[in-house]
C-alpha cells in the first residue's frame, strides 16, 4: 500500500490504462456458440490467433509496469524486506501444515533430500569464504583467538620435545600464589623473544602488494596512473583489444 494525494493506492489494484483497456463487448453465449458451429477461414483463424495474442501482450505490459513502478517507490531495501517476509510467512505456513511445533535439529535433518543437504552444505561453504577476514578485519576477535590458540598448541608441542611428557594444566592452581613459582629458565626466556621475533618477521612480510613484473609493456608514468590504467583496462579490454591490435600491426582500417 501507498498514499499518494492522501488516497491508498494498492499496487496490485491498478487498473488497466484506458487504452489498453477497451475491448470489444463480450459477446454471449449463443453468439459464441453460433460462432464456433460455423466453419471459419483461415484469415479468421489467424485474426483470432492475433487478437489473443494482443490481449496477453497487453497484460503482460501492464504488469510489467505496475512492476517496474513499485520497484521505484519501494526501492532495494523494501524489496528485500518483503521477500525475507514472504519466506518467513511460506516457513510460518508450511509449520502449520506439518503439524504446527518447533521441530529439532535432527528431525530437520531427517526430513531432508541428500541434494538439499549437499546443496545447503555448498552454500554455507561458499558463505564461509565470503566471510573470510581480510585487509583489517584479521584483527577481530576470532582471527585473535585462532591465534592464541594456535600459540598454545605450539608452546604445548616444545613442552612435548624438549622434556618427552605432556604438557600439565594447572587449572587448579592456587591463584594466590602469584610470585612464589621458581624462575623462568634465560631458555625459555630466550624462546620467547625468537617466537616474538618471528611473529615481528611474519608481520613485515605480510602484505598483499603485487611484485613488479620487468616484463609488462610500461603503460604509465606514475603510481596513481598505473593504477588508474588497470581499472580502464578491467573496464574496457574486452572491447578494444582487437583494435589495438590492428593498430600495432599497421592493418587498422
Amino acid at each position: 500500500m501507498d498514499e499518494i494525494d492522501g488516497h491508498a493506492v494498492s499496487y496490485h489494484a491498478v487498473p488497466l490504462p484506458a487504452i489498453l483497456g477497451t475491448s470489444l463487448p463480450a459477446a454471449s453465449s449463443s453468439d459464441s456458440a453460433l460462432q464456433s458451429s460455423l466453419p471459419q477461414s483461415a484469415a479468421a483463424q489467424r485474426l483470432a490467433q492475433l487478437k489473443s495474442k494482443l490481449g496477453a501482450a497487453r497484460q503482460q505490459n501492464h504488469k510489467a509496469v505496475v512492476a517496474e513502478d513499485r520497484r521505484t517507490k519501494l526501492g532495494e531495501a523494501g524489496l528485500k524486506e518483503e521477500r525475507i517476509q514472504r519466506a518467513y510467512e511460506a516457513k510460518q505456513k508450511a509449520r502449520a501444515e506439518s503439524g504446527g511445533g518447533e521441530a529439532t535439529e535432527v528431525e530437520q535433518h531427517l526430513e531432508i533430500t541428500a541434494e538439499a543437504a549437499a546443496e545447503r552444505l555448498y552454500k554455507a561453504e561458499k558463505k564461509g569464504k565470503r566471510r573470510a577476514e581480510y585487509g583489517w578485519d584479521v584483527y577481530n576477535n576470532e582471527a585473535q583467538y585462532r591465534h592464541y590458540k594456535k600459540q598454545t598448541n605450539r608452546v604445548a608441542e616444545a613442552g612435548r620435545a624438549a622434556t618427552g611428557d605432556e604438557v600439565v594444566d594447572e587449572g587448579d592452581a592456587d591463584p594466590l600464589a602469584y610470585g612464589q613459582a621458581p624462575p623462568v629458565s634465560k631458555e625459555r626466556v630466550q624462546a620467547l623473544v625468537e617466537d616474538m621475533h618471528d611473529a615481528a618477521v611474519r608481520r613485515s612480510n605480510w602484505s598483499r602488494r603485487r611484485t613488479f613484473n620487468e616484463d609488462a609493456d610500461v603503460t604509465y608514468i606514475n603510481r596513481r596512473n598505473e593504477v588508474f590504467n588497470k581499472k580502464i583496462g578491467r573496464a574496457f579490454d574486452g572491447y578494444t583489444s582487437e583494435i589495438r591490435a590492428n593498430l600495432e600491426r599497421g592493418t587498422a582500417l
